[in-house]
């Protein structure tokens, strides 16, 4: 289903951009266009209530269900790998790093990590093999 056949379930409905529309949410006592439908580029039609409405609800109210807004996809796909923030890896390597340096250089002087040190130093190393394995 595409978008120009989905509005046809809505009230009120009109364009407001580009593959864009504004209608009356069915999933709550609307009276001036509070949900916006758009179709993405790949097919998918994004569905948003602005009075907080979820798309199961809005969709449900219709007498829809989400299958109806995302495409079929024919074929196997690889996973899509998760997008990261290059400067956040960069910053948590760099506060973990000092926090191990701080670690060791307590060790170094003789002195015994407390019980939460030691948690946190092991939760800084899982942070830090992740950070490789992003990058990686």
């Amino acid at each position: 289903m595409n978008v120009h056949e989905l509005i046809g379930y809505f009230e009120n409905a009109y364009k407001s951009g580009e593959s864009e529309y504004q209608c009356l949410c069915p999933a709550h006592d609307d009276r001036q266009a509070s949900l916006g439908l758009k179709e993405m580029p790949d097919g998918r039609i994004l569905i948003h209530c602005f009075a907080g409405c979820g798309a199961v609800d809005v969709l449900g109210a219709v007498g829809l269900t989400l299958d109806a807004v995302n495409p079929k996809r024919i074929g196997d796909f690889k996973p899509v790998r998760k997008a990261f923030n290059p400067y956040s890896v960069l910053k948590t390597i760099s506060n973990e790093t000092l926090l191990v340096a701080l670690a060791a250089l307590e060790l170094s002087r003789g002195k015994p990590l407390l019980e939460n040190d030691k948690n946190r130093l092991m939760i800084a190393a899982e942070r830090l093999r992740e950070a490789y394995h992003l990058c990686h």
